[in-house]
């Protein structure tokens, strides 16, 4: 999927934007994307990240049920959407949860987050997944209107995430 995004000034000429989806062999955007956390996400998730290890890289990224979507700037990941497919207990067996999206200051509001959404649906309709699901911040308001454009329905005003470590 390509689409072209807007320079910073009137003089810029358009870069053209790619979105792709990471596979093995691409363990080194991967680690791109960990070590430059700090252009991606809201304000109180900016830290670099330890990338993964470069097995644990080539495993994550060789695991089909695991879908990276990165858009590309040329040769720059300017935005990337993280899904996993879940099994249900019940409806319907197979549902896609995106657990991240980010797109870097420099590239906001230019149809990148909308693209990455598009391909990820995409996506779940090859692999013949009909439904998935999002959690964000109600007060992370790009995040609920980019989800809310993209189709998404807010199916409750109560969530509470909670966060474990087992060590």
């Amino acid at each position: 999927m390509k689409l072209r995004s807007r320079g910073s000034s009137a003089s810029s000429v358009p870069v053209p934007v790619t979105v792709r989806r990471l596979r093995p062999g691409d363990e080194a955007v991967l680690a791109h994307l960990a070590r430059h956390n700090d252009r991606f996400g809201s304000m109180e998730d900016r830290t670099e990240l330890e990338p993964l290890l470069p097995g644990d890289a080539s495993t994550f990224l060789a695991d089909d049920r695991t879908a990276t979507f990165v858009a590309f700037a040329g040769e720059d990941p300017v935005g990337f959407l993280y899904a996993c497919e879940l099994y249900r207990r019940h409806t319907v067996l197979r549902h896609l949860c995106i657990y991240e999206v980010g797109v870097s200051d420099r590239h906001r509001n230019q149809g990148i987050g909308p693209a990455l959404l598009a391909a990820v649906g995409d996506h779940a309709r090859t692999q013949g997944i009909e439904r998935g699901f999002v959690v964000t911040h109600t007060s992370n308001q790009a995040a609920m209107a980019l989800h809310a454009a993209a189709g998404g329905q807010r199916t409750a005003t109560d969530e509470a995430v909670f966060a474990f470590t087992w060590t």
